[in-house]
C-alpha cells in the first residue's frame, strides 16, 4: 500500500565528485555513473577537488588515494568534518594493506582496486546510490514526522541501524523494526526477552557491561565491536554468515528523582551492522598472506609461521623441516597447453600434497611452480623423508586438466633445524641448494642438504660467472669432428663441437659447462656463437676451393623456442653468405616433444631454405614413426651407446639393424656415433649405414687441422 506522505518529489537530485588525477581514468569512471546520478564533477588534483567541495555538497565522492598535491587519506578527513554524509567510495592503485584498511575504517564505504572490472565498480556505485536515496528518505520523513511520537518512531524503524533499550534486568523494552533486518526477528519477539539471547556466545563475557551499559556521557560505550546471532533457520546466502559483526554505542538511561538525583531505568543502545566492512578488511588481509591462484600461504606468511616455528624449537628443543620443491618442467606445458590448463594443474597439485600432510604443516606457494614446506615438529629425519616420499608418490597418478593426460614430477629439497641452520634465511638457503642438488642427479626425487653440497654450489656458481665472462671474451671455440663416407672412406660431412679454452684451466669439456648453460639460458648466446664461427669457416674453406662438406650444429631447445629464431638463423647464413646445403642442425628427439607443432613448422622453414636436419642421439628418446614422418628430416644420427655394443665376436645388435632397416625404409641417411673399432665399422657397412663418425677414423679437429685433412681430398 502507497505511503501516506508519498506525494513529495519521486526523487532528489543525486550529486558525485570524481577526484583521480588520470585522465582515462578519470572519463572511464565518469561514463560509468553518468547514468546513475544527477551531476557530475570532477577534480584532477587535491587543489580542485578542495575547491568543489567548498563549493557543493555531495552525496557521493569517488576518491583516488594518490594525488599529485595531496593525500587522500587527508581528503577523507575533511569530507568526515564538512561533509560527513557522503558516501566515499575509494578507487586507487594503492595496492596497500594497510591503506585499504585504515581507509575502510576512517568511513570509507567501499574500497575498489585498479585494474578494478567495470562491473565492481558499477554494482558498488548502485548500492551507494541506494544508500543516498534512504538517506533523502530518511531525512525527508525526519522533516515532516517531526512533530508527532509516531513519526519520530517511524523515523526511528526507518534507520538502517538497530536501535533498543533494556530495562534495568537486561530485558528489551523497545526494537526497532531493523532488527528484522539485520537479524531476522519481528520485533514483537524478543520484546520481554534478555539480550544475552542475540548475543554470540563467544562475546557473552564483552557484552555483559556493554549492551546493557549502565554508564552515560564520556565513560558510555562508544564504537565496541560485538557479533549478534540470526535467528536460526533463515536461509544464509554465499555472502551471509549465522552472525552479524556490528558497532555499538550504549548509554545509561536515567529519569530524575525529586531529591535532585537519577534513578536508573535501563539502557538505549545503536548497534550499526559492519559485516561487510569487516569482510572486507579480511578479504585484503587473506589477499596479502595468501597466493590468489592456489589459495596456499605466500612468502610473507610463510616466513612468519617459520619464525614462530623455529622460536618455539628453540625452546622446547625440537627438530623441524623445511622443503623446497620445484616441479619439474613445469615451463613445457604452459608453452604447449597455455598458462589457463597450468594454472589449473597448480591448483590440483596443490591439492594432492596437502592430502599428504599434518594440520599443522605449511605448505606455502612461492611464486610460478616453486613451492615451500614447513614441517614443526618431527621426531627425526626419517619422518621429514617420508612425508617427501609421500608427496613424490601422491604425484605419481596422471593429472586431467580440460581432456588432457598431464604426468607431474618434483624436485625436492630439504634442511633440518638445527642441522642445517638456525635461521630462517639460512635453512631456506639449505633447502634451495639441496634442491639444485636433487635437478643434478635427475630430478624426481629429494635430497637433503649436505655441507659439500655447498661447496659444489659455490664451485657451480663460480663456474656460471666465468662462463658469462667467457662468452663476453668469446673464449669458446670450435672444433670439427670429420665424418666419413663408410664406403669411400671420404669425408661428407663435419660436425661443430664446442670447446671452451679458459684463461686458467686450459681446455674444458662440453659436458662440464654445457649444462650449466642449458640451466641458466646462456646456451642461446652460445649457439649464437657456435653458428658465427662455422658460418665463416664454411665460407672460407668454400673460397679455398676445398671440397664441400655438410657442416652441422647442435641447436638447444631455447633457442629453437625464439619467436625470431628462423629469422636470426637464416640471415646468420646470407650475413656470412654461406653456400647452400652447407650448413645443418641436429637436434634431439626429446626437444622436439618440448613443442612438436612449432618444432614442425620452424624446420619445415628451414629445409626450405636449404639447411639439412639431422636427428641426434637417435633411439635414446622417444623414437617414433609418427614425428618421423611429420619432420623435414634428412638424416638420423645412431647414438653411440648402440655402437659400443657392437663387438668382434658379436653379431651386431638388433636396435642398430632396426634403425638401419627403418632408415632404409624412410628413405633417410643414417650416420653412426662413436666408432671406435674396425669391426663397429665392418659391421655398420653391412647394415647399409652410409656414414659414420668416432675416434677411430678421426678425432675433433680444430680448424687448422681440419682443413689440412680436408685439403688431402683435394690431391
Amino acid at each position: 500500500m502507497p505511503h501516506a506522505f508519498d506525494d513529495r518529489q519521486s526523487a532528489l537530485p543525486i550529486r558525485a565528485l570524481i577526484v583521480e588525477d588520470e585522465a582515462l581514468s578519470l572519463e572511464t569512471i565518469r561514463l560509468l555513473i553518468g547514468q546513475h546520478v544527477s551531476q557530475v564533477d570532477t577534480a584532477r588534483s587535491g587543489e580542485a577537488a578542495y575547491t568543489h567541495l567548498h563549493a557543493t555538497d555531495y552525496d557521493i565522492v569517488l576518491l583516488d588515494l594518490t594525488l599529485p598535491d595531496a593525500s587522500g587519506h587527508e581528503i577523507m578527513r575533511h569530507l568526515r568534518e564538512r561533509q560527513p554524509d557522503a558516501v566515499v567510495i575509494v578507487v586507487s592503485g594503492n595496492d596497500s594493506i594497510e591503506s585499504a584498511i585504515e581507509t575502510l575504517r576512517a568511513g570509507a564505504y567501499d574500497y575498489l582496486r585498479k585494474p578494478y572490472r567495470a562491473e565492481e565498480l558499477i554494482k558498488t556505485l548502485r548500492n551507494a546510490v541506494q544508500k543516498v536515496k534512504l538517506r533523502h528518505d530518511n531525512r525527508h520523513y525526519q522533516h515532516r514526522l517531526q512533530q508527532s511520537e509516531q513519526l519520530h518512531r517511524l523515523l526511528v524503524n526507518l534507520s538502517p541501524d538497530l536501535i533498543y533499550t533494556l530495562d534495568i534486568e537486561g530485558r528489551f523494552t523497545y526494537l526497532s523494526d531493523s532488527i528484522a533486518h539485520m537479524l531476522g526477528y519481528p520485533g514483537i519477539e524478543l520484546i520481554g526477552q534478555h539480550y544475552s539471547r542475540i548475543v554470540h556466545e563467544e562475546d557473552l563475557e564483552k557484552a555483559r557491561y556493554r549492551v546493557n551499559e549502565r554508564r552515560k556521557g564520556d565513560r558510555a560505550t562508544r564504537g565496541h565491536e560485538l557479533r549478534f546471532k540470526r535467528k536460526e533457520g533463515l536461509p544464509v546466502g554465499p555472502e551471509d554468515l549465522p552472525h552479524v559483526v556490528a558497532e555499538l554505542n550504549s548509554m545509561g538511561l536515567y529519569r530524575p528523582r525529586p531529591d535532585g538525583s537519577e534513578e536508573l531505568i535501563g539502557t538505549y543502545g545503536v548497534a550499526r551492522d559492519i559485516s561487510a566492512r569487516k569482510q572486507a578488511e579480511a578479504t585484503i588481509n587473506f589477499q596479502a598472506y595468501h597466493d590468489q591462484l592456489t589459495g596456499l600461504p605466500n612468502r610473507a606468511l610463510f616466513r612468519d609461521r617459520l619464525n614462530q616455528s623455529l622460536a618455539q624449537a628453540k625452546r622446547q628443543g625440537h627438530l623441524l623441516a623445511v622443503m623446497f620443491m620445484d616441479m619439474d618442467r613445469f615451463k613445457l606445458v604452459n608453452d604447449t597447453l597455455g598458462h589457463l590448463v597450468g594454472d589449473r594443474l597448480l591448483q590440483a597439485m596443490s591439492q594432492r600434497i596437502r592430502a599428504c600432510l599434518r594440520e599443522a604443516d605449511t605448505l606455502a606457494r612461492i611464486g610460478g611452480d616453486e613451492f615451500m614446506l614447513l614441517l614443526p615438529q618431527i621426531p627425526n629425519r626419517e619422518s621429514a623423508a617420508m612425508i617427501a616420499r609421500k608427496v613424490l608418490q601422491a604425484l605419481k597418478s596422471p593429472f586431467l586438466i580440460d581432456g588432457h593426460e598431464l604426468f607431474v614430477t618434483m624436485s625436492i629439497g630439504i634442511a633440518l633445524f638445527p642441522d642445517d641452520g638456525e635461521t630462517m634465511e639460512l635453512l631456506a638457503k639449505h633447502a634451495d641448494i639441496a634442491l639444485y642438488h636433487t635437478k643434478d642427479k635427475g630430478r624426481d626425487g629429494y635430497h637433503f642438504f649436505q655441507q659439500d653440497l655447498n661447496a659444489s654450489l659455490n664451485i657451480r656458481m663460480k663456474l656460471e660467472t666465468e662462463l658469462r665472462r667467457g662468452l663476453q671474451r668469446r673464449e669458446f671455440e670450435v672444433y670439427y669432428q670429420p665424418q666419413f663416407a663408410i664406403a669411400s672412406r671420404r669425408i661428407v660431412g663435419m660436425e661443430a663441437l664446442v670447446r671452451w679454452r679458459h684463461p686458467e684451466r686450459g681446455m674444458v669439456g662440453p659436458d662440464e659447462f654445457i649444462p650449466i648453460a642449458e640451466d641458466t639460458g646462456l646456451i642461446a648466446p652460445l649457439s649464437e656463437q657456435v653458428l658465427q664461427h662455422v658460418c665463416q669457416q664454411a665460407r672460407q674453406w668454400h673460397e679455398m676451393g676445398l671440397p664441400r662438406v655438410n657442416l652441422s650444429i647442435n641447436l638447444s631447445a631455447s633457442q629453437i623456442e625464439q619467436s625470431e629464431f628462423v629469422e636470426r638463423f637464416t640471415s646468420t647464413l646470407q650475413a656470412n653468405r654461406v653456400p647452400e646445403r652447407m650448413i645443418g642442425i641436429e637436434i634431439t628427439e626429446s626437444m622436439l616433444m618440448r613443442d612438436m607443432d612449432g618444432s614442425i613448422d620452424k624446420l619445415r622453414q628451414l629445409a626450405g631454405f636449404g639447411v639439412e636436419i639431422s636427428i641426434d642421439d637417435f633411439g635414446t628418446g622417444y623414437s617414433s614413426l609418427n614425428y618421423l614422418k611429420r619432420l623435414p628430416i634428412h638424416t638420423i644420427k645412431i647414438d653411440k651407446s648402440f655402437v659400443q655394443d657392437i663387438h668382434p665376436n658379436s653379431e651386431g645388435t638388433p636396435i642398430v639393424a632396426g634403425i638401419a632397416a627403418m632408415s632404409h625404409g624412410l628413405k633417410l641417411n643414417m650416420v653412426a656415433e662413436g666408432v671406435e673399432t674396425e669391426a663397429q665399422l665392418n659391421y655398420l657397412e653391412q647394415l647399409g649405414c652410409q656414414s659414420c663418425q668416432g675416434y677411430f677414423l678421426s678425432y675433433p679437429l680444430d680448424p687448422k687441422k681440419a682443413t689440412r685433412l680436408l685439403a688431402l681430398q683435394t690431391l
